[in-house]
């Protein structure tokens, strides 16, 4: 049954007249008698008794009709949403984040985008490097953020996002020695230190600061999960290094202390990465941007816990 024939039985029930129905949906009364019609006799069923006064619904046709105008409301509906959403910014996103990202900047980034472009469906997967470039050449990811430090194959092209500091991370209440805006590691007895696996982008970077800057190290354990490694910096006398933008939620000291490291400091580049057979779609450009203007904004604010000024170490 086609939707025109619905709207054809409606005028005529509204209207209780093949005439008038005809003149009301700008068609001819024997075009709307021929619809009506066909209904009945291919569904085997009367729906108007027919005079020389005009046509009056059978009980079948008024049943009919109930259904009828659900299914035209529901048309009507559906063409309006379309208006709507020819005018609106739709599609799916789906792009890939490290843990750096989750915890800090994803949701707000999530919150605004989701206000500004609620059309949008937006999918974002959490994970390390090498995993989140692989989804990214395969195109089950738009696009992903990494660090810099990343050696992208020739499949993917990158753009600089900005640039964070690492920050040495550990329980609340543990005494280090600060200097100036952050903490100097040489300093500090010999560390029982949490590090990400030697697959992280990260690894070798704080390797090699570790052995050019003369920090001791006690015992290094290799874990490749952010929360695991902040429940346990939070819980016990071992040590992490994060970076800045991850560790803003830590900024009130209540269960973590962070310092970032000084003299010299340790910094970390993340980049966008997508790969180079297709373009940014629209939508996945605009959550790049929204990304990118949270980010900024994360870069901007001191990840340090607040400490006395007059304090050279940080005391419970």
């Amino acid at each position: 049954m086609k939707l025109q024939q619905l709207k054809y039985f409606a005028a005529v029930y509204e209207q209780g007249s093949f005439s008038a129905a005809a003149e009301r949906v700008n068609a001819t009364q024997s075009g709307l008698s021929m619809h009506v019609s066909q209904m009945e006799k291919r569904y085997d069923v009367q729906l108007f008794h027919r005079s020389s006064s005009g046509v009056t619904p059978t009980e079948a046709g008024r049943a009919f009709y109930q259904e009828a105008v659900k299914v035209l409301a529901a048309s009507d509906h559906a063409q309006e949403r379309l208006k709507t959403l020819a005018k609106s910014v739709v599609g799916h996103v789906h792009v890939g984040l490290m843990p750096t990202f989750t915890r800090a900047v994803l949701s707000e980034a999530l919150l605004r985008f989701s206000d500004e472009y609620p059309e949008v469906r937006l999918s974002v997967s959490e994970g390390y490097s090498a995993s989140l470039a692989k989804e990214v050449i395969e195109g089950r990811l738009d696009f992903a953020v990494v660090p810099a430090s990343f050696a992208i194959n020739e499949a993917l092209s990158s753009k600089p996002l900005g640039e964070d500091r690492e920050c040495l991370v550990c329980a609340a209440g543990r005494e280090i020695p600060i200097r100036g805006e952050g903490v100097l590691l040489r300093e500090m007895e010999p560390l029982r230190l949490v590090l990400p696996g030697r697959g992280n982008a990260r690894r070798n970077l704080i390797d090699s600061y570790l052995a050019l800057n003369d920090v001791k190290v006690a015992r290094i354990l290799e874990l490749d999960t952010m929360h695991g490694t902040l429940n346990l910096v939070a819980k016990s006398d071992w040590v992490t290094i994060l970076p800045g933008i991850l560790c803003l939620p830590d900024r009130d000291g209540a269960r973590r202390t962070v310092a970032p490291l000084v003299d010299p400091p340790l910094t970390v580049d993340y980049m966008r990465i997508e790969t180079r057979k297709r373009a940014l779609s629209p939508v996945a450009q605009l959550f790049a941007d929204v990304l990118q203007e949270e980010l900024n904004s994360a870069l901007e604010i001191n990840p340090a816990s607040h400490l006395p000024d007059d304090e050279r170490w940080v005391r419970g």
